[in-house]
């Protein structure tokens, strides 16, 4: 990951070295990914829970019950961007972003022994992109679209802990294999959204940005090469980033030019 913080640091000193009208951004806010193929499995591992669940509750001398996982769909994310005005309505930009979605459940079952399930997932995604912004309305209140494109890298960290109660009566099918670990993979993607600005002084913006991202990773591997397979049936498990944005933040201008008039 050495070279996206390189291009980074390249893009903030050539914003210098411009000496042009360049704003700097920093935001948050909910954030949701598809992630098809990790939900599916999550699905699975709720089916196996509910129906012990069920059949358990009915068994004399057991107790107790677990709760499903939520899927893995919205969490948070954070972003840190910088944009160089090329001209009154353009810009250049460029922007590190942060999201974030976890899941976990936990509870035991309680007989002749006391059996625990205990499943916790989390999904990291870091990206860096470089694009364009588009401005079409400035009377105060400030609109404009974006178009950006660059490199995700997801993390995918999970610990399973799935023991079946001696006293259910049959072999079951389906039960995710036990373990811990982490896979990751990275891919290049698009974003697109809308923003919307207004100045609190001279210079000093809050924003609302609203985006939809494209971009799979086909392949999640750990540190032995292994692909992801979360539930067990010999397929490996994609991630898939498709989702939406919502981040509200600040923005400042900052005015680089020698003789200090702005852009001019």
């Amino acid at each position: 990951m050495k070279w996206l913080a390189s291009a980074m640091a390249v893009l903030l000193v050539s914003g210098v070295a411009l000496a042009g009208p360049l704003e700097v951004s920093i935001g948050g806010g909910p954030s949701t990914m598809s992630l098809d193929d990790i939900n599916t499995s999550i699905l699975l591992f709720n089916t196996v829970i509910t129906h012990l669940n069920e059949t358990l509750a009915v068994i004399p001398g057991v107790s107790g019950s677990v709760g499903t996982l939520t899927p893995l769909i919205s969490g948070m994310g954070l972003r840190a961007s910088e944009k160089y005005w090329i001209a009154d309505w353009a810009a250049v930009t460029g922007s590190f972003g942060y999201a974030r979605v976890a899941t976990a459940t936990h509870g035991q079952y309680i007989g002749d022994a006391t059996s625990t399930i205990d499943v916790a997932a989390t999904v990291t995604t870091l990206s860096f992109l470089v694009g364009s912004r588009i401005q079409f309305l400035d009377a105060g209140l400030r609109l404009a679209g974006d178009v950006t494109a660059g490199y995700f890298y997801t993390t995918f960290d999970y610990s399973v802990v799935f023991e079946i109660p001696s006293e259910y009566p049959d072999a079951i099918s389906g039960v995710p294999p036990e373990g811990e670990g982490r896979h990751s993979g990275g891919t290049f993607g698009v974003e697109a959204g809308l923003s919307m600005s207004y100045p609190i002084v001279d210079g000093f913006f809050i924003e609302a940005l609203l985006t939809y991202r494209w971009a799979a990773v086909s392949v999640l591997r750990d540190a032995t090469a292994t692909p992801l397979d979360l539930d067990g049936n010999g397929v490996p498990e994609s991630a898939s980033l498709d989702g939406l944005s919502v981040q509200i933040g600040f923005s400042l201008a900052l005015d680089l030019s020698l003789d200090g008039e702005k852009g001019e």
